[in-house]
Formats: C-alpha cells, sequence, structure tokens
C-alpha cells in the first residue's frame, strides 16, 4: 500500500479496502481475510486494520458475523432490505420493484440547497412502485444529479432489478452509505393514490431519505410512500441496530 503520510494511516487503509472493493477484489456477502493477514499485506499492524474495519463497517460497506469474520455488504437499496409483514405477524417478505420511468427534470430552490447544487440543476426522476405478493405496497420517488450520473437510462436500472446504488456503484464508481431516515404518517395526494390504487386522503407511511457517498457528498434525496393497512414495514436489521 503506498503511504500517503497527510493522511492517518488507518484512513489510508479505509481507502485501499474500497479500491479493493471497487476493482471487484471483494464482491458481496464475501468475507475478506483476517485482520492479520490483511495487515500483512498492507503493511501495517492489526489494530491498523481493525480501526480501518470498524469505520468501513459503521459506513455500511462492510458487516460482522460474530465468529465468523467480516464480509462486504452488498449495496441493495434501504427499501430492498426491508420487509413488509403482514399484521398477523406471519410470513414478512421483501418486496418487488416495478420501474415507472427516468425522466430528466429541473431542481427547484429546495431540493437543489439538499443536493448541493444550483437552482435549475438537471436531475434524474426515477420512479418505482413496490409490490409483495403481488400487491402494490409503496411507491419510490428518487432524484440524482444528472452531473454525478450522466446517460442513466430505464434499461439499465431494469436490468439491475430497480436497484440504483448498485448501479451508481458499478456503472459511476459511486458507493452510497445509507442516510438519515425519517418517517412521518401523511394523507395521500391524489398523485400517490392513483398509483397506490387507494383514495386521496387515506393514509401513508412516508419514508425521506439522503444518501451520500463517501466524501460526504449528498447523492440520492429519496422520498417513498408506503401502504400499512395489511402489512406493517420493518427496515433493515442494521437499521435497527441489530448486529448481523
Amino acid at each position: 500500500m503506498a503511504k500517503l503520510t497527510q493522511q492517518p494511516l488507518y484512513k489510508q487503509v479505509v481507502r485501499e479496502v474500497l479500491a479493493r472493493i471497487e476493482a471487484a477484489e471483494w464482491h458481496g456477502d464475501e468475507s475478506l481475510p483476517s485482520e492479520t493477514d490483511l495487515g500483512r499485506s498492507l503493511g501495517v499492524s492489526q489494530g491498523t486494520v481493525r480501526k480501518a474495519l470498524d469505520v468501513l463497517v459503521a459506513d455500511g460497506v462492510l458487516y460482522r458475523r460474530q465468529g465468523v469474520g467480516t464480509f462486504v455488504a452488498d449495496t441493495s437499496d434501504f427499501l430492498a432490505r426491508s420487509c413488509f409483514t403482514p399484521l398477523t405477524g406471519v410470513g414478512g417478505e421483501v418486496p418487488k420493484f416495478e420501474l415507472l420511468g427516468c425522466v430528466r427534470i429541473n431542481a427547484g430552490e429546495q431540493l437543489a440547497e439538499v443536493l448541493g447544487l444550483r437552482r435549475g440543476a438537471a436531475l434524474w426522476q426515477v420512479r418505482k412502485l413496490l409490490r409483495v405478493a403481488g400487491h402494490i405496497v409503496g411507491l419510490e420517488e428518487l432524484l440524482l444529479p444528472e452531473s454525478s450520473f450522466p446517460d442513466l437510462d430505464m434499461r439499465r436500472i431494469r436490468e439491475l432489478k430497480g436497484n440504483v446504488p448498485e448501479l451508481c456503484w458499478r456503472d459511476f464508481g459511486v458507493r452510497l452509505k445509507d442516510g438519515e431516515v425519517r418517517y412521518r404518517a401523511v394523507s395521500a395526494a391524489q398523485a400517490e393514490a392513483r398509483l397506490l390504487q387507494m383514495e386521496v386522503g387515506d393514509p401513508l407511511l412516508q419514508i425521506v431519505r439522503l444518501s451520500r457517498d463517501f466524501d460526504g457528498k449528498p447523492q440520492i434525496w429519496s422520498v417513498a410512500w408506503l401502504r400499512t393497512e395489511q402489512d406493517a414495514f420493518e427496515p433493515p436489521q442494521s437499521m435497527r441496530g441489530e448486529q448481523e
């Protein structure tokens, strides 16, 4: 590993591990070498490796299995790692996605500020329906800067089954980490009600997220509206503070 004297050693290890993941040396759900072996290959101590891996675990790039090892987290989207469980508590399922569209729009003042862009900057608007057992349970809208992700197209999103974070990583080298998630109860507006096949004013669970890259730059603003009259929404285990 080439040493960068202006960076703490553990941060250099963080960068090196990220580079190796990007180069597909390790794939999703594949275990890393032991801390001892990794330290030997990088020319650093086991303690330095552990500190670097702790950072990557906290950021969601890696996860640990007690007594087994450290693994590369896949890049599935937050909602793709969530579960919808019937109110009976039996038979929870992860959702499947139906891509509705990918179009270019212009950022309004508020959204431009959130994403660190100028007003009117070009954005990609990606919209997807969420289905469980064939039934519509949600609608998601994602907004991405065109400047970061040029030439985004529906064909490629479909190839990856609606997994936009995976596309960002594979095609543009931008790895995202789960940002802060905000939940609130809202009433269905006309646009959401039509797509979700419900009445205007019916209750929905709204989930708002801002995903950043590993330099802290905002990259995706997403809003989801979920039907919860028949199914309870359960976020990914990592977001519930459970250890993998």
